[in-house]
């Protein structure tokens, strides 16, 4: 009694068609500064209090970037997150026309843990005093086994001609456990996790097999080509890309960025985290640098679909009981409308509804992910041809193998009369028809893998309809 006929589905994702770097600024208050880093870094299965940050309001923002091979020649595959500068977030933005950019707040930040850091690891010299710093912090925890991953993209106008242990510019990510000692890992002293032998892609960027890899923070001095101020051989130059004048690619401001580098933070449940982002320039404030930073599986999407049961006759109608299949987090809420006047019929998972008349009604599910702001939206159209018991009396349907590899085997009670079948694919599209055949076996094995409906109807009425999988 119930059809698929069509399918249609809408999502709602956001589609720049202009191929470049954009960046926006934020309102800082804590609400806003908090949603944005659980959706651009953190996902949605932690939780993070007490979050601040610290430094210039236009030094920090987020960004999306589009690739397009007339601006740029590949190598920066981060299509969005958030930014973090010494400067202003739009001196990040192409075209690279001039080399020695930047803004200078000219505001001095005083870090001893973060100046004896850098000085042990060779990154600074012991008279290089910090400006115009971006801090982001906050407390995070986690009430199951957790794994961040991230990825980054640290650029700066001090390449290629300001590199030295004078000037470099720096940036880390601390990480630090208050108040338990469930991690082994980590204590009260901030480790910073993100260094050049910490990087998880390095075969992504091996030359001839080899990508040496000196193990220090990531700063324009340890992540650099051959210096000629100093006439120093390069440091980590596999994690490097000239971008002077903009030659590779005139969409990123920088006169040089690292390749987009795979970081991992481990959590255990209940442990409580302090996360301490900081970007600072060293020794003067005149050129800007920024670290590009995301979370590595924002890509990943939820697959939204349901079914629905056979139907159910009663006093007012055709009650369906539909099954909601969507992998989906708990940070979701579900919007369905059964009879296509656009008002909300239901926010349960998995409703149940009462058709009162027969008729052709799209049914349509919208799922909101709460989280990260996402809306996706399937609909099917489904086919009422009854609202009564007593004026239908279907005969007995039997379809097997399913899951199926080979053949379906259809069995129908009513041998007396002659019924028509079609298989359906999930683009409404009729992929196989049988006319007037008894009991058919169909055969599959040229049909592609995937899930169909396959509809059989007689003279008079549509009467089975069933998800089949075809493997």
């Amino acid at each position: 009694m119930i059809y698929r006929v069509f399918l249609f589905i809408f999502l709602f994702i956001y589609s720049n068609i202009h191929a470049q770097l954009e960046v926006s600024s934020i309102n800082m208050n804590d609400e806003v500064l908090e949603n944005l880093v659980i959706s651009e870094l953190l996902g949605c299965n932690v939780q993070i209090s007490n979050i601040e940050y610290t430094g210039n309001a236009e030094a920090f923002g987020s960004f999306s970037y589009t690739e397009n091979q007339d601006l740029c020649a590949g190598g920066f595959d981060l299509t969005r997150g958030l930014l973090m500068t010494t400067g202003m977030i739009d001196h990040a933005v192409g075209p690279n026309d001039d080399g020695d950019d930047g803004e200078e707040w000219n505001i001095q930040y005083d870090d001893i843990n973060l100046s004896n850091y850098l000085l042990d690891n060779e990154v600074i010299l012991s008279n290089v005093d910090f400006f115009d710093a971006s801090i982001l912090e906050f407390d995070i925890t986690s009430t199951s086994f957790n794994t961040l991953d991230f990825e980054l993209i640290f650029g700066s106008e001090e390449y290629v001609e300001w590199m030295s242990p004078f000037y470099a510019d720096a940036f880390c990510f601390f990480v630090s456990e208050l108040d338990t000692d469930i991690d082994p890992e980590f204590d009260q002293t901030p480790q910073n996790i993100m260094e050049t032998g910490d990087v998880l892609n390095l075969d992504d960027f091996m030359i001839n097999n080899v990508c040496e890899i000196e193990n220090k923070p990531i700063s324009t001095w340890t992540v650099r080509p051959y210096s000629q101020v100093f006439n120093a051989p390069g440091v980590n130059e596999c994690l490097y890309v000239d971008n002077q004048n903009g030659e590779f690619c005139d969409a990123i401001g920088y006169d040089g960025y690292t390749v987009p580098m795979l970081f991992e933070f481990n959590m255990l449940p209940e442990a409580i985290y302090h996360v301490k982002m900081v970007i600072v320039d060293g020794a003067g404030s005149a050129l800007d640098s920024g670290v590009f930073i995301r979370r590595a599986d924002e890509t990943i999407d939820s697959t939204i679909d349901f079914t629905w049961s056979e139907p159910e006759y009663n006093d007012i109608g055709t009650t369906i009981s539909f099954n909601n299949i969507s992998t989906v987090n708990m940070n979701t809420t579900f919007f369905w409308d059964f009879d296509t006047d656009g008002i909300i019929d239901s926010s349960l998972m998995n409703p149940s509804y009462t058709f009162e008349e027969p008729g052709d009604y799209i049914v349509t599910l919208e799922v909101v992910n709460n989280c990260t702001g996402d809306v996706s939206t399937i609909s099917y159209e489904i086919t009422i041809g009854s609202t009564s018991l007593s004026s239908l009396d279907p005969p007995f349907v039997s379809i097997f193998p399913n899951p199926t590899k080979d053949f379906l085997n259809i069995k129908i009670s009513d041998i007396a009369t002659e019924y028509n079948v079609e298989l359906i694919d999930f683009s409404g599209r009729v992929v196989y028809s049988l006319i007037n055949v008894m009991n058919p076996k169909i055969d599959t094995k040229s049909l592609k893998s995937g899930f169909y409906h396959i509809n059989i109807k007689n003279e008079s009425n549509l009467f089975h309809s069933e998800k089949i999988l075809i493997l």
